[in-house]
């Protein structure tokens, strides 16, 4: 077993934990001890462990997921210079100088679809996603979206990095998280699990992208080390279900996503979006999917919406 393997069936909760602080907190100055602390190891082991599973330094970690956000916060409106503040950049200057080393260019300057086409995994992202380079398609009269609030929920999660460029390894993280909710007695099929990308392949590296197989957290019940622990928070749902091929469920959140939530004036929550998994790929293969595609989101602060 790899280096990684070994960590990620003692510490994969450790370090999750971690990164959980870390992207709550994007305006906090982050320290290795600090981190290590909450963690629950010496900073020593803490560093080791961490690039182990993530593959990439604390510091890079951090500094990466600072400016993918700071993207996403401009792309909903934001300046650059409220966006960098929020987080955690000392200053314009720091922000200026740490998106020029990642991105290549200036954030006055930056075109995310030239930087799509030249980032070094470009192949690669191509074929999984390219959701960025799609127009939005027009709105059908007949999708049907569903709008639910949900509560508070824990939930076990299997992780997968860089999942997109090795499915086995997605293949194999739902089967643990499945052979150990079978363990303990947990209902499975009708969306009682689910898939969430915790990172945006169209923006993130692909070795660097994160998906987790989840699934509910009965009152009391402790998942295994090798799983990390998921607090969601309590809120609103916008769902859509999909059949069909892997297509057909690009097209789904295509729709949902660059179609509906526009013209439906709901906010889209700091949260990611769900696949939800209404029949098992034991009941229906790998390549055949049922499932909601559920995304989080809010009525905007003005109290208005259309949905």
């Amino acid at each position: 077993m790899t280096e990684a393997g070994v960590y990620g069936e003692r510490y994969e909760a450790r370090i999750a934990r971690a990164i959980a602080h870390v992207e709550a907190h994007p305006e906090e100055t982050v320290t290795l001890d600090r981190l290590a602390a909450i963690a629950c190891l010496s900073p020593f082991h803490f560093h080791r462990v961490f690039r182990a599973l993530t593959g990439e330094s604390l510091r890079s970690f951090t500094e990466r997921r600072r400016l993918e956000r700071a993207i996403g916060l401009a792309r909903r409106g934001a300046s650059w210079k409220v966006a960098s503040a929020a987080c955690g950049f000392a200053s314009p200057v720091s922000f200026a100088r740490a998106f020029k080393r990642v991105y290549g260019v200036p954030p006055s300057v930056f075109d995310r679809e030239a930087w799509w086409r030249k980032r070094p995994d470009r192949g690669e992202a191509k074929a999984i996603s390219a959701f960025f380079l799609r127009e939005a398609p027009p709105l059908d009269p007949a999708f049907a979206v569903t709008l639910e609030e949900r509560p508070a929920v824990r939930l076990a999660a299997a992780r997968v990095w860089g999942g997109y460029l090795a499915p086995d390894r997605l293949i194999a993280a739902y089967r643990r998280l499945r052979a150990w909710a079978d363990e303990q007695g947990l209902e499975t099929r009708g969306g009682s699990i689910v898939g969430a990308s915790r990172d945006d392949p169209d923006l993130t590296p692909l070795s660097r992208c994160r998906y987790d197989f989840m699934i509910a957290l009965p009152e009391g019940l402790v998942p295994p080390p090798r799983f990390a622990v998921v607090e969601q928070d309590a809120g609103l749902w916008a769902s859509t279900r999909v059949k069909g091929d892997l297509a057909a469920v690009d097209r789904a959140w295509s729709m949902l996503f660059k179609s509906w939530l526009p013209a439906s004036g709901l906010d889209l929550r700091d949260a990611p979006a769900e696949e939800a998994y209404l029949r098992l790929p034991e009941d229906i293969g790998w390549e055949a999917f049922d499932l909601e595609c559920r995304v989080p989101v809010a009525y905007p602060l003005d109290g208005g919406h259309h949905a």
